[in-house]
């Protein structure tokens, strides 16, 4: 009886002292991000670049271009980090825009060889023109720019529902 008595206060005593040991825990870093939450948003789909995962939203934006009217829409593409409302990119890429009825930015993205693609098709008056953005998560997850394009577009060719390039009138 004794001998149980010993055993059953050295077992207590040994879990009582391994209870009160620090455990080193394995921590998870993320990104310290920022909330560019709109009122309306629409989540599309998950992307992964380079084992990071990303989601994508478009944001119904209520605050219109200068050139705009209230009916005219504009929307853009939101890259966010999984399950987050932050934002991993910090510069807007319009999907789709339109003044007075007319598209005037239409854009679309895709994932190439660990980088994301982002396509801006510009439409106005003055000039028509593609930019293309191509971005590499780093080593916190946020994309990064690492080259940038800019195309001309001959908008005589687009149909009637973009807006085409005016033609200067001889003097």
């Amino acid at each position: 009886m004794k001998n149980i008595f010993i055993l059953l206060v050295l077992f207590l005593s040994v879990t009582a002292i391994h209870s009160q040991q620090n455990k080193i825990k394995k921590t998870i870093i993320k990104p310290a991000v920022s909330n560019t939450a709109s009122i309306q948003k629409k989540r599309i789909e998950t992307i992964k670049i380079k084992g990071n995962l990303y989601d994508v939203y478009w944001v119904y934006e209520k605050k219109l271009m200068s050139e705009q009217t209230p009916q005219d829409t504009l929307i853009w593409y939101d890259f966010t980090f999984k399950n987050t409302k932050g934002s991993a990119y910090y510069k807007e890429s319009q999907k789709y825009a339109t003044i007075k009825g007319k598209i005037a930015r239409e854009g679309f993205y895709k994932v190439k060889n660990d980088t994301l693609v982002v396509t801006v098709n510009y439409y106005d008056p003055y000039h028509g023109g593609r930019l293309i953005d191509y971005y590499v998560p780093d080593k916190k997850g946020y994309l990064r720019e690492v080259k940038s394009e800019m195309k001309a577009i001959d908008t005589d060719t687009v149909s009637d529902r973009y807006i085409k390039t005016e033609r200067m009138k001889a003097p």
